[in-house]
């Protein structure tokens, strides 16, 4: 035998062995990974109502509107008001609520409060917190109630906006037309959340800048999203971290006759991209920002 022809064809089928190794190095392709809780970041109970809300909020949403009921009822020391209080106790609460406090989101339960307490005993005061969400033909709202409430049956009988909704009695919330819970939502959307803001009484939150605009060229920045808050006689406009074009926004609501004799006393912070006023009038400042474009959030 050979060795040495042995040896160089060992050698050579090796070699052809590895070659064919080297020709095609391309891993395994990995299965795509599911959609996961950072994608479609969930609704928790540790989340301020803004911020829940929006985990509820379909992409394509314009407008969210949330009221904070509790902290309502805490600025005028009525905590501990429900639908089992006395008649003249809610009266006084909706009293003090309709005359004094920004409610951007409405009272969604409301117009039907009475038919709720008589039907089914539970109603408006029962609700923690709402929020009514609209844009991309869809509109759709939350509604945290008390966990002494179950509006199963109103749910059932179809009362008033309560139709069609949805309950959840593990979480207490209504939910109807929102986003699914494998789809996107807002509170994935990093532009949201940063104007999403803290406890409140009331938030208005925004996709894009407002309608209008200044004849003239300005150095407005663009603006992806933003927000007014609304807590007792302060509110704060926010449009994102790191901003040069405050100063100039201030100057631009001072323009709007209606905004500058509702919004005083303006204090900008670029840094963090807010401006905080001092309101003459929470209910007339949040039908301002529900209702006209916000001066101090339009784009060139």
């Amino acid at each position: 035998m050979n060795v040495r022809r042995w040896g160089i064809s060992a050698l050579a089928a090796g070699l052809a062995l590895a070659m064919v190794g080297c020709g095609d190095d391309s891993e395994p392709k990995k299965p795509e990974a599911a959609p996961s809780e950072a994608d479609h970041p969930a609704y928790a109970t540790t989340m301020d109502p803004a911020a829940a809300a929006m985990s509820f909020v379909p992409a394509d949403a314009r407008t969210l509107a949330v009221t904070d009921y509790d902290e309502v009822k805490s600025l005028f020391g009525l905590d501990a008001v429900t639908s089992r209080s006395s008649p003249a106790d809610q009266k006084d609460l909706w009293n003090r609520a309709d005359k004094e406090a920004a409610q951007v989101s409405g009272g969604l339960l409301r117009g039907v409060d009475q038919r709720l307490r008589d039907k089914f005993s539970w109603g408006a005061a029962d609700v923690a917190w709402e929020a009514k969400f609209a844009g991309g033909g869809k509109e759709g709202f939350v509604i945290k109630v008390a966990d002494r409430a179950d509006p199963r049956q109103a749910i059932k009988a179809g009362i008033g906006p309560l139709r069609g909704a949805e309950f959840d009695p593990k979480t207490h919330l209504i939910t109807k037309n929102t986003a699914a819970p494998d789809a996107e939502n807002w509170a994935a959307d990093e532009a949201m959340v940063a104007v999403a803001g803290g406890p409140a009484t009331s938030t208005y939150v925004v996709k894009g800048c407002a309608e209008g605009g200044p004849k003239e060229k300005t150095r407005l920045a663009p603006i992806e999203a933003y927000s007014v808050e609304f807590g007792g006689g302060l509110a704060t406009l926010r449009v994102g971290e790191d901003r040069d074009d405050l100063f100039v926004r201030l100057k631009l609501g001072d323009q709007a006759a209606a905004y500058k004799k509702v919004f005083t006393n303006g204090v900008a912070d670029p840094s963090t991209g807010r401006i905080g006023f001092r309101v003459t009038n929470p209910v007339t400042a949040a039908t301002l920002v529900t209702s006209d474009p916000v001066p101090f959030a339009v784009c060139d």
